[in-house]
């Protein structure tokens, strides 16, 4: 449950930064990547941007970014959502965990530069998720860019099939 997830990533990039020498890492060079949850807790970790745990870079692949926008657009919520935050609904008593869990709401100039992919068929995770992190992010300051897969729906399991959207892969390395 939220929190622990994400701390279990800070946690991760601690130890690595803290054995560095150890299994030669650069931890200058640390980039986090996630689809769907994991897109989430990657962008959740980046815009915190703590010292113990900054990164060089955060790749998010279809992740949300903002619980309150994407609770709007569910219809309903998925019980994964609710599960992860130990709630039964989504309310004025359970919006506060929401809003604490949406990486939109850390953005600041200084946190490190995210690549953000999204497919623009996604029917589990809204597009609109990651336009809006990529906005807020660019108005702040901050380096963002936003890969839309043109047709695409959720996962990276059912874009696989399509080789007319494989050239993400290609995108991600180059960027």
């Amino acid at each position: 449950k939220f929190p622990a997830d994400a701390d279990d990533v800070e946690h991760a990039i601690q130890f690595v930064n803290g054995n560095a020498a150890k299994y030669k890492v650069d931890p200058k060079r640390i980039a986090l990547i996630g689809e769907s949850a994991g897109g989430h807790l990657v962008s959740y970790v980046g815009a915190r941007n703590r010292p113990d745990s900054r990164v060089a870079a955060v790749v998010s692949l279809y992740g949300v970014h903002d619980f309150i926008s994407a609770a709007v657009a569910w219809k309903p919520v998925p019980h994964e959502i609710l599960d992860l935050f130990g709630i039964s609904a989504v309310d004025a008593d359970t919006a506060a965990v929401l809003i604490k869990a949406s990486p939109v709401i850390y953005i600041t100039r200084d946190m490190p530069p995210f690549l953000l992919m999204h497919g623009s068929q996604d029917g589990d995770v809204p597009y609109q998720q990651s336009v809006e992190m990529c906005t807020r992010m660019k108005a702040a300051g901050a380096h963002c860019d936003l890969i839309t897969i043109k047709g695409a729906p959720h996962g990276m399991d059912h874009w696989e099939p399509h080789p007319e959207f494989l050239w993400y892969k290609k995108a991600l390395v180059d960027w």
